[in-house]
């Protein structure tokens, strides 16, 4: 008669307790708090664990304790350098004090950023951290009411849920139009996705439109190409749409860094001269935006140092510091103009 084989006993606490020849108290302390143990005391905590594969039950921590140890964050897209950055800024602030993340990527949809907010919700988070504003009502109200640190991002809205780090998307848009005309360009347009698929999109857009109504310039050289999230491909059929549209134009400027690299593709591809024939800027600063053929203008934004301020200003809150980084806190922007919108002189 065979034998079931019988399932491996995970170590536990005290087991790792006894290998390292401390107190379990001891030992989660060492996990949990490293800073509150000796060097060499947690040289022999982390050795048990190494030798034992223990792994920590975070559940039962969390129940004992009231406490959870991560902070959620909601992002609309894993693909965007910038968000990415804040990212990884924002985990390694977070980590380094000792708590981790847990990521929703909503990919710009509003139902599902809902879903995932309830998700999220549901395991206690210590805060939460908005890489896109919340755009439901009932996903607000579920903030409000959920009575931890909430902090919004990559924007600068009237009206926050709680506190705010990042900087005015229209107020980009705004400002790229602008030195565009600075620069001679007359006959501008935009490309992005579908506003309801793209909200910080449609933030730039109305920035771009509110800088040529102040300058009296035309605002209909609008184009719409693709789905959510743009793609490279999605630029390339963006610029032939405006070039088809309104051949006169002198200048493109697309939401992000990655629809320009389509566009800036195409008119090599299709012998259109960049910037003489047709300017293109973007949005993002994305790593290959100094580096590609004419090398992209483009906004750049502080995405390392919003998820920095992010993990100072939730780690202060959550510890109850009796001096705190403010609550809102405008990290702003800074236009970079390379070839692709510099004009030969």
């Amino acid at each position: 008669m065979s034998r079931k084989a019988s399932k491996p006993v995970p170590a536990t606490s005290r087991d790792v307790a006894a290998r390292a020849g401390v107190s379990p108290m001891t030992v989660s302390r060492a996990l949990r708090k490293p800073e509150l143990v000796s060097q060499a005391t947690r040289e022999k905590v982390e050795t048990a664990v190494r030798e034992l594969s223990y792994v920590p039950d975070l559940v039962a921590g969390a129940l004992s304790s009231q406490r959870s140890g991560h902070v959620a964050v909601l992002v609309p897209s894993l693909r965007h350098t910038g968000f990415l950055r804040t990212l990884e800024a924002l985990s390694e602030g977070l980590r380094a004090r000792g708590y981790s993340l847990l990521i929703g990527d909503s990919y710009y949809s509003s139902a599902a950023e809902l879903e995932l907010l309830r998700v999220i919700l549901g395991r206690k988070p210590e805060a939460v951290v908005l890489i896109a504003g919340m755009s439901s009502a009932p996903g607000r109200e579920l903030l409000r009411g959920a009575g931890i640190p909430v902090v919004e991002t990559w924007d600068w809205p009237d009206d926050p849920v709680d506190a705010v780090i990042g900087f005015s998307q229209q107020a980009a848009g705004y400002a790229m139009t602008e030195s565009l005309i600075e620069r001679g360009y007359r006959k501008i347009g935009f490309l992005a996705g579908p506003a309801e698929t793209d909200p910080y999109g449609e933030l730039r857009r109305r920035g771009h439109l509110a800088a040529l109504t102040d300058h009296g310039l035309c605002t209909e050289r609008l184009v719409s190409a693709g789905a959510r999230p743009m793609e490279i491909d999605d630029g390339a059929a963006g610029v032939v749409a405006l070039r088809e549209r309104w051949p006169d134009s002198d200048a493109l400027f697309c939401a992000t860094d990655l629809i320009a690299m389509g566009a800036l593709n195409e008119c090599r591809r299709r012998g259109w001269r960049v910037p003489e024939d047709l300017a293109v800027a973007g949005h993002g600063n994305f790593d290959f935006s100094a580096s590609i053929v004419p090398s992209l203008s483009t906004v750049r934004v502080p995405g390392f140092r919003t998820g920095s301020a992010a993990a100072d200003l939730i780690v202060a809150r959550i510890e109850g510091c009796e001096i705190q980084p403010p609550a809102r806190q405008n990290l702003g922007f800074e236009l970079v103009h390379r070839d692709s919108t510099e004009r030969r002189r």
